[in-house]
């Protein structure tokens, strides 16, 4: 066998072995927490909790209509199964591109080993990952989001050996557009901006601290006009005049100078505001969330059916605010509440609560050590 062939092989092993381990493993029906939420709002087209998952609902609604299972909930967890597999095999595609940048050849067995094998046992590795694992047997958005991500970053490898050809922008485009559709599941995509930034960085230019400033700079300003910009920015645009008409503005604004730096021949500028216009593209998917709170479906949370209650519904207003580097206003937080709970039994696995956090004779942020479950009831 070829080593063409092998790679073949073995990137089709990394779907069909992680998928036939997801289906056999996953939930035959609704499991717990946001799951039941996520399959009752795909079935119905409601309205999760904030800030919505509008691609998740629209994916979970076409599974909900596959009869391969009786039961609707099993339809709609079958995503993460299918979203993990590819995710794995994936990952096998990135590891084989990144040792081939190291080591190109791939003409004799230790190559074959070296290159191929040792991807697979990679992905494989990953595969069987507890959290991996867990995600992709239930209805949950981790897992589609993670598919998100290792497309994108396979997306830009796939750039890199395509490099100095003509066709290779459409993968920066594409990326442009899953980058838009992802957060109509996560925001983890997002955090893919360095990732994508400094691998261009190293591929077209020579290393030198200034070009390195330079890209870091470049990757907080797409991670601004991403983040702040569109998807928190377009709802407060929209509160404020009170109107979509802003946004379809700003679109034709950016498509009619897309067009203009195309006919002047500035590639990069054009490039640019053509990935600005296909995250707009992807991040349209929120509109479902609006359509279907204005028809008040049997599941509304929030029911942002108008322009206040929308913003605030994208801003996540009703978690409150979040010192994330404050240890102590994190452990504050009503859903940090429960971590002192725990037991030294290997026989009883019970626990019991330690005593309330920042209680009034606890001010000073130290916690008390649980009792011990076994010890306080041997009897």
């Amino acid at each position: 066998m070829t080593p063409k062939k092998i790679h073949i092989t073995l990137g089709i092993l990394s779907f069909f072995l992680p998928l036939a381990l997801y289906i056999n493993t996953m939930a035959p029906t609704v499991s717990l927490w946001d799951c039941g939420e996520f399959i009752a709002t795909s079935v119905t087209l409601g309205v999760p909790h904030p800030p919505g998952t509008p691609l998740y609902l629209l994916l979970g609604n076409v599974f909900s209509h596959i009869p391969l299972y009786s039961d609707i909930g099993a339809r709609v967890n079958l995503m993460s199964p299918i979203a993990s597999a590819l995710s794995v095999m994936l990952l096998y595609q990135i590891t084989v591109i990144l040792i081939q940048e190291f080591r190109a050849s791939s003409h004799n067995w230790a190559d074959v080993f070296i290159v191929y094998i040792s991807s697979f046992i990679g992905a494989m590795t990953f595969a069987v990952t507890d959290s991996h694992w867990f995600n992709a047997v239930e209805a949950e958005v981790y897992s589609i989001s993670t598919l998100c991500t290792a497309l994108v970053v396979w997306l830009i490898l796939v750039w890199t050996k395509k490099i100095g050809k003509k066709s290779n922008v459409r993968y920066i485009l594409i990326i442009a557009y899953i980058l838009g559709l992802a957060t109509g599941i996560h925001l983890l995509n997002i955090l893919t901006l360095p990732c994508i930034a400094l691998i261009i960085y190293f591929k077209k230019f020579r290393f030198n601290m200034i070009g390195l400033a330079v890209t870091v700079l470049v990757t907080l300003t797409a991670f601004v006009t991403i983040y702040l910009g569109i998807i928190k920015g377009t709802p407060q645009i929209v509160a404020k005049y009170e109107s979509i008409l802003p946004i379809v503005l700003i679109v034709l604004f950016i498509i009619f100078s897309t067009w203009f730096c195309i006919k002047q021949g500035w590639h990069i500028i054009s490039t640019i505001l053509a990935s600005i216009f296909l995250i707009y593209v992807g991040y349209s998917t929120f509109t479902t969330i609006f359509i279907r709170a204005s028809q008040h479906p049997n599941i509304n949370e929030n029911n942002p059916d108008n322009f206040k209650s929308a913003v605030s519904y994208m801003n996540r207003d009703q978690y409150g605010s979040w010192k994330i580097l404050d240890p102590e206003s994190t452990l504050r937080r009503d859903e940090c509440r429960y971590w002192p709970r725990w037991t030294t039994s290997r026989v009883r696995e019970n626990f019991i609560d330690s005593r309330e956090p920042f209680n009034d004779s606890n001010k000073n942020g130290k916690f008390d050590k649980g009792e011990d479950f076994t010890d306080s009831n041997k009897n």
